[in-house]
């Protein structure tokens, strides 16, 4: 048996702003993982944990268009990004539509880690690893407060 976690490098204040809490760290931990997994499926059972732990699921961001985010919970956006490395750009660009509209005034954005990845038996996803340097590229381009959160995985003791 395996285990998830979600790790990030911000300090506990930061983490309570964004709307996380110790619990939600718990939920994740607490997935049932066997050594068959896909990034659908952890997707799937993430974005339960976080509404569990009071996120709005699938935000729409127009009326016209059928375009969302994973959810959000108060103004902070949440997108849970388990598909292709092009995915990432979408997803800094819906959560700079929703902070020029006033909607969200920061992201949290959660990736898998190049584990995970290699664990999944995938590739050319949008891990952490990878949009963490392009972050440093691209990161002005986008006004918005994002925040990167990496999904591990790990051998359950």
């Amino acid at each position: 048996m395996y285990k998830l976690s979600l790790n990030h490098e911000f300090k506990m204040q930061d983490i309570e702003t964004l709307g996380l809490s110790t619990e939600l760290f718990k939920d994740i931990e607490n997935i049932e993982c066997s050594g068959y997994l896909r990034m659908p499926m952890i997707k799937k059972e993430l974005t339960k944990v976080f509404s569990n732990n009071g996120f709005i699921l699938k935000q729409k961001l127009h009326n016209k268009h059928n375009i969302y985010i994973t959810g959000i919970k108060e103004k902070v956006g949440l997108c849970i990004q388990m598909g292709h490395k092009a995915g990432w750009y979408f997803d800094m660009t819906k959560l700079t539509y929703l902070k020029n509209k006033g909607v969200i005034d920061k992201a949290v954005i959660v990736l898998p880690s190049k584990e995970l990845e290699k664990f999944c038996k995938t590739s050319s996803i949008a891990t952490y690893e990878l949009v963490a340097s392009r972050q440093e590229l691209f990161g002005d381009i986008f006004n918005n407060e994002s925040h990167i959160m990496r999904l591990d995985i790990s051998r359950r003791t």
